[in-house]
């Protein structure tokens, strides 16, 4: 014997079965990001063959899970006294109806559809979050220059241009920038590799995000992802011998 309850329905017994499988989201570094834990259900709403009877099942079925809002509290399917459950408490997204309908053909041939049974489907989805804490990281350093000579073509009112040296010994130019995004909290940004002296403090950018993902759980609002951004510009003669990037533990 099986039954399934959920969002304060407890089905007839045997009157649904269902799939359960799990699917892993990696982030950007191919660590577990999130698992979503997925039901589908497939079942026939049997009634004594009145309409009225017929139409209060339908009626059910529908605030159950088209009406039933966006949290539905832990989902439970007993069978032959083993239990699944589809948790809510610590789930990212709350238990959700991601899809409900109702079907006809397989595997009830219709033979009764509509006077006495109805054939539905449902799926139910829940996701969870693992303790990632850096979902990105990118960072970079373009160096322009390496101190030689400068030099130009100059123009000449008769004949080719000429070859002309401006400049023995130039400043080596530098662009740092580079980006992270963390989980629940606000990221700080990398300081500069060019060192405070060598930095052109003026034409320095932060560039802070909004929560990348924002989304209910029932009351709780979750947000999620929050990034910012660098972008620091320096100058130096000689050039610089540079530190290694400060790349964040994952």
């Amino acid at each position: 014997m099986s039954v399934l309850a959920v969002n304060g329905h407890t089905h007839a017994a045997n009157e649904v079965g269902i799939k359960i499988d799990h699917h892993i989201i990696e982030d950007n570094f191919k660590k577990p990001l999130t698992l979503i834990s997925r039901w589908t259900i497939t079942g026939a709403l049997v009634t004594d063959g009145t309409s009225a009877s017929l139409n209060a099942g339908v009626a059910l079925l529908d605030s159950t899970y088209r009406d039933g809002g966006a949290n539905y509290g832990a989902a439970t399917f007993t069978a032959n006294g083993n239990v699944h459950t589809l948790a809510d408490t610590g789930s990212h997204s709350g238990v959700r109806v991601a899809a409900f309908g109702y079907s006809a053909g397989a595997p009830w041939k219709m033979h009764t559809e509509m006077s006495n049974r109805r054939a539905f489907y449902a799926v139910l989805q829940a996701e969870y979050r693992f303790s990632t804490e850096v979902m990105a990281y990118s960072e970079r350093l373009t160096q322009i220059g390496t101190g030689g000579p400068k030099w130009r073509y100059m123009p000449s009112l008769v004949g080719q241009p000429q070859y002309q040296i401006l400049q023995l010994n130039t400043p080596s130019r530098y662009i740092h920038q580079g980006m992270v995004m963390l989980r629940s909290s606000a990221p700080v940004a990398n300081s500069s590799l060019m060192g405070d002296a060598n930095t052109h403090h003026d034409l320095t950018r932060f560039i802070r995000h909004a929560p990348q993902s924002i989304t209910k759980n029932g009351a709780a609002q979750n947000e999620e992802a929050h990034m910012v951004e660098w972008i620091y510009y320096g100058e130096s003669y000689p050039q610089l011998t540079l530190p290694d990037f400060s790349t964040p533990s994952i």
